[in-house]
């Protein structure tokens, strides 16, 4: 019988063999120099949390959070058990800071796209913003997979930060008030951006992340109906569709 038919490698173990080998490890342009490098102590402790935090999206996006161990985050981050628990208290806490700072990312692409043309029209904004946050989550599957599929998986604080950032998005929503004369209920913002929460998770649960661009007409057609109404929604769905083919 053969050597590797007698001795099965688990999964676990392969795992953190393909790490130990480099192939999911961190860049090494991102890790400091060995030795005495001179950096001060804030810069060398940022560049592990930084890492780390990078490192948790990365093996999380590939295993789940429920199948996630510090150790695999540590062999792709590139750091030691003592410095990982020196800057997080377990891994829910790393999982939690890693969040926290994605979302704060994904929010200012938000933002500066529907920002770009601040005299433009409510609805142009809006798919500004729209555009930029779809783009990034295509260009980036592995942040898409993280912030919006297995934050579920991740218990009742990853829950709240999930509610917490849902609500901070219905800003750039309410902003439509002021371009219609209906009385929506308060709500109304807030059910919108869970419903392009649910598309969101249905593509990139179904590895469709890259097409999250092309579904930027038809949301804008849903998110602009209850304030600009079925013909002011179709003339944004229409206006947006040709901006992409002309793009």
């Amino acid at each position: 019988m053969q050597a590797s038919q007698r001795f099965a490698i688990p999964a676990f173990l392969l795992y953190s063999l393909e790490v130990a080998s480099g192939r999911r490890t961190a860049r090494r342009g991102e890790r400091l120099p060995r030795g005495r490098h001179g950096l001060p102590r804030e810069a060398v402790t940022e560049s592990q949390r930084r890492r780390i935090l990078q490192a948790m999206i990365e093996v999380v996006a590939e295993r789940g959070y429920p199948e996630t161990r510090v150790v695999d985050v540590i062999g792709v981050a590139g750091v030691s058990r003592k410095t990982f628990y020196e800057l997080f208290t377990s891994r829910e806490d790393c999982f939690l800071a890693a969040y926290d700072r994605l979302l704060g990312k994904l929010l200012g692409e938000t933002a500066r796209g529907f920002e770009a043309k601040p005299g433009a029209p409510w609805a142009e904004r809006l798919a500004g913003g729209l555009g930029a946050l779809l783009e990034h989550l295509a260009a980036h599957p592995d942040e898409a997979r993280f912030a919006i599929v297995e934050v579920l998986a991740a218990g009742p604080k990853a829950l709240a930060r999930r509610d917490a950032a849902l609500r901070q998005f219905t800003g750039f929503l309410d902003a439509g008030r002021a371009e219609t004369d209906v009385e929506l209920p308060g709500i109304t913002s807030l059910s919108l951006a869970g419903g392009v929460n649910e598309l969101l998770y249905s593509e990139i649960l179904h590895g469709a992340a890259s097409r999250l661009p092309s579904r930027i007409p038809d949301l804008i057609f849903w998110i602009t109906l209850p304030f600009l109404g079925p013909d002011g929604a179709a003339a944004e769905h229409d206006r947006v569709r040709l901006s992409m083919r002309g793009g």
